[in-house]
């Protein structure tokens, strides 16, 4: 199931960007969104919108820094449980 699958990408990433998990399954960013809305209810993953005045950058998890330009994303986070 589509759903369940979403839930294992954004668990084995850790984080991940909406347009990322809809590119990979090659879905709508819309339809996406919609099957994350249900693991947020269920409080297994973590919706986070990064704004101009935020930085996306996570210490060590690059391993050069391009300097990120964040406008807006969304990213959802894996809750540990």
């Amino acid at each position: 199931m589509l759903v369940t699958s979403i839930r294992d990408y954004v668990q084995l990433k850790g984080r991940a960007e909406l347009q990322d998990i809809a590119r990979h399954f090659r879905i709508p960013n819309s339809a996406t969104a919609q099957m994350l809305d249900f693991w947020i209810k269920k409080g297994t993953i973590q919706q986070i919108t990064i704004g101009d005045n935020q930085t996306a950058c996570t210490p060590n998890q690059c391993k050069t820094c391009a300097g990120c330009n964040v406008n807006q994303q969304i990213v959802y986070v894996w809750l540990n449980k």
